[in-house]
């Protein structure tokens, strides 16, 4: 029973990791807070890697 909790721990502590390098790149990017993202935002690693977090998310909540 303890790796199951631990299991879902460690599936805690990603998904709080994810989600928190996600709303820093995003901020960075100019996508929260103030929305200003710079032209071709969408070609930048910072977007990409938000592209592969969201997927490793969505593979998290399911």
């Amino acid at each position: 029973m303890s790796k199951v909790v631990d299991s879902e721990s460690k599936q805690q502590s990603e998904l709080e990791r994810l989600i928190q390098e996600k709303v820093e790149l995003a901020t960075k990017l100019g996508l929260i807070g103030v929305y200003n993202p710079p032209l071709n935002y969408k070609d930048t690693e910072a977007y990409k890697r938000i592209n592969e977090i969201d997927k490793r998310l969505w593979e998290l909540v399911k």
